[in-house]
């Protein structure tokens, strides 16, 4: 299994421009036997075959290279980024992006304590530094002086309205970064709903961005939005209702 997993990974990686070198497959091969270990005692994830972990997991966080080129992602892994995943559940796409990009400084934030304990066996086991695991809501972090507008990248797989996901994600943003959820397929009506909520926490959607995964008919679809200016204290609202009610 784990040759066919390093020809998968190291082929579908390239096709995005990624060279990974052997540490960093046996990095994702660790993470992936840690993640398919844990989830037979709590629930990680419904992606556990070894092809669909690759590709709709690691290969998918890994698009951000292709969604976001003017980010500056470097692909020899030097690039010095802050990045926060909000609702990152079993790591994704924060440990992908730094396992490929060790020069990224991350945060992974969950609201499962439970999930936090398996992160931090990832990160342990993976042996990576500059990357932190954090148990609490979008809502109350995006408050506290530590966390706010203190990024340079937002990134969130998070199953979430596009509206509701920018009140939890852009207030960690710094002015000029960037905050780039991953939706899965079509989400036009969506984003165009989303447009004044995100120009009410100060940030401006770039041009949709759609790419299809390797080997496969998904489409992930990006919605660059850069941070103009500083979020009114306002926002995030608390806990409950940028879920409930959000912004318009």
């Amino acid at each position: 299994m784990r040759e066919k997993f390093t020809e998968l990974l190291r082929v579908q990686a390239g096709e995005l421009g990624v060279q990974l070198e052997e540490r960093q497959i046996e990095q994702f091969y660790q993470y992936f036997a840690l993640l398919t270990e844990w989830n037979k005692v709590m629930n990680l994830t419904a992606i556990t075959e070894m092809e669909d972990v690759v590709t709709k997991h690691f290969v998918d966080s890994l698009l951000l290279v292709l969604a976001a080129p003017e980010l500056g992602l470097k692909l020899d892994g030097s690039a010095e980024y802050s990045c926060i995943d909000v609702g990152t559940g079993a790591g994704f796409p924060g440990i992908p992006l730094k396992i490929a990009f060790p020069g990224l400084k991350v945060t992974l934030l969950d609201s499962l304590n439970k999930r936090v304990g398996f992160l931090n066996e990832v990160i342990e086991a993976l042996g990576l530094t500059d990357i932190t695991a954090v148990h609490g809501r979008a809502e109350d972090y995006g408050r506290d002086a530590k966390y706010r507008e203190q990024y340079d990248i937002c990134v969130s797989r998070a199953v979430a309205n596009m509206s509701t996901l920018s009140e939890y994600c852009i207030p960690f943003v710094k002015k000029g970064g960037y905050f780039i959820p991953y939706k899965s397929g079509k989400a036009d009506k969506e984003i165009a709903q989303a447009r004044s909520a995100v120009k009410k926490l100060g940030g401006e959607m770039k041009d949709i961005i759609v790419k299809v995964l390797p080997e496969t008919d998904v489409e992930r679809t990006f919605v660059p939005v850069k941070k103009m200016a500083i979020t009114a204290k306002k926002y995030p609202r608390k806990a409950g209702l940028p879920g409930k009610e959000p912004l318009k």
